[in-house]
């Protein structure tokens, strides 16, 4: 893996604009915009596919440790609060269908690839890698260039796969998609918009009629006992950007375990069990030195003398995340509002030496099938908030 220079496109803005992109002068390091096509970077088909077989391998484990937990009722450690308990487990035993979900990967440039954490409920950077950087690639590398990326077919066969075969729906079933409308600012989450606009695209193409709904405008029905949109629609069907671990703890959580039968989510509710970094914990007990894992626990104890990351159990895009060095002593942290939910405590992991900048591989994962990767860099260890997107493409030699 390189990272290599790269000669914009006079328009990029425009065209971003053609694939449902929006927010690409979100601002990032420095001030500058959130995509970065000035640099792009350089993969060896062999990397590719070692990236490829990691994410498989890794989403595997991931399955045995679901199992493991729902079994072994280890909930509490999740913080999941007891009355949904059971939710989690049913979800997990009657097979509710998956359709995404991206791991956070740190590749040393050589042969270590290390699992940092699973973003599986809901992921972002979705239209920007699917779309975008194929658009790019297509526009800025030539004829013949090639990508990890089959993001866009999967999504619709996907969403395909679960109308048909999972939910046994025609073609032309409602599906609800939502997002949250704002922060209570009354400022529109563009960010979120633009991911669920997308993911309403691949839904149609796989024969699904789409709406387009905020989850502030989503309500309780009382007297049929289901959920409804603003319009007073049955929301039978919906796909959210929205966490599971706020949907439990809010007023309307309760009305979850009333609604099973009458409303089915996608992501589904054991999704609870992956996107919590007290999964990472779980995987190293149950598969202690596996070559993609790094050694992680509940307390710092057993890294003494060892650098060392701290995370939220429920933490997004960095926040709250200090990393410290082999005395115990931090040497860069990030602020945040999470960190009441608790944390856990990961082996600092390598990455490749890139001058300047630290770059997160995004590793996608669509049903049970690697779907493509995209690229997220900063210039400190840790990737928050401020990190740039950067293309990537594949070479055939160094």
């Amino acid at each position: 893996m390189r990272r290599v220079d790269s000669v914009p496109r006079p328009d990029w803005r425009a065209r971003l604009d053609e694939v449902g992109f929006s927010f690409y002068d979100m601002e990032s390091e420095g001030g500058r915009p959130y995509w970065n096509e000035s640099a792009a970077y350089a993969f060896r088909l062999e990397e590719i596919e070692r990236i490829e077989a990691a994410t498989k391998e890794l989403f595997d484990r991931c399955m045995d440790a679901v199992e493991h937990i729902v079994r072994k009722r280890r909930y509490a450690e999740f913080g999941i609060p007891t009355p949904f308990h059971d939710l989690v487990g049913e979800s997990w035993d009657e097979d509710d269908p998956t359709v995404y979900g991206r791991f956070d990967l740190a590749y040393d440039g050589d042969r270590a690839i290390k699992l940092l954490e699973f973003n599986a409920d809901t992921p972002t950077s979705l239209v920007e890698t699917a779309a975008a950087q194929w658009q790019w690639l297509a526009e800025s590398r030539g004829e013949g260039a090639d990508q990890f990326n089959s993001l866009h077919e999967q999504l619709i066969e996907q969403w395909q796969h679960i109308r048909t075969s999972r939910w046994g729906l025609p073609d032309g079933a409602r599906l609800h998609l939502a997002s949250l409308h704002d922060s209570g600012d009354g400022e529109l989450i563009v960010e979120d918009f633009d991911t669920v606009a997308y993911m309403a695209e691949t839904a149609e193409a796989a024969g699904f009629d789409t709406k387009l709904v905020f989850v502030e405008d989503i309500k309780w029905q009382t007297d049929e006992a289901r959920f409804v949109d603003a319009d007073g629609e049955p929301i039978r069907h919906i796909f959210k950007l929205y966490p599971w671990e706020w949907m439990v703890t809010e007023q309307f959580g309760g009305f979850l375990l009333r609604s099973r039968e009458a409303t089915r989510w996608v992501e589904p509710a054991w999704k609870l069990l992956l996107s919590n970094k007290q999964l990472l914990v779980v995987l190293w007990e149950l598969f202690p030195d596996h070559p993609n894992l790094l050694p992680a626990f509940a307390t710092a104890e057993p890294f003494r003398r060892r650098p060392y990351v701290s995370k939220p159990r429920l933490g997004r895009e960095g926040a709250n995340v200090t990393v410290f060095d082999g005395s115990g002593f931090p040497i860069a942290e990030n602020g945040g509002g999470y960190g009441d939910e608790g944390f856990i405590y990961q082996a600092r992991a390598r990455f490749a030496p890139i001058r300047g900048k630290t770059a997160i591989v995004g590793s996608w994962i669509v049903g049970e099938t690697p779907a493509g990767i995209d690229l997220r860099e900063t210039s400190g260890p840790i990737t928050g908030d401020l990190a740039e997107f950067v293309p990537h493409f594949i070479e055939d030699s160094p």
